[in-house]
């Protein structure tokens, strides 16, 4: 009985300890693919906030 207890025991540890590797592995692959997409838009966003302010110079003004 102990025996067979044990297997199983043994057996849930590999099942638990292969998904915890799965999931490290995948969340990695998720931010890699993810950073350049993230630096496009910041990149996209600077360039755009740059060209708002240097096409409409009143914007630069703080008088109202």
């Amino acid at each position: 009985m102990e025996e067979s207890f044990l297997h199983l025991w043994d057996e849930l540890d590999d099942i638990v300890h292969t998904t915890r590797y799965l999931v490290a592995a995948a969340a990695v692959e998720l931010v890699g693919a993810a950073v350049p997409l993230l630096l496009a838009a910041a990149a996209a966003l600077a360039g755009g906030a740059a060209t708002l302010l240097l096409v409409h110079r009143p914007l630069l003004s703080l008088s109202t």
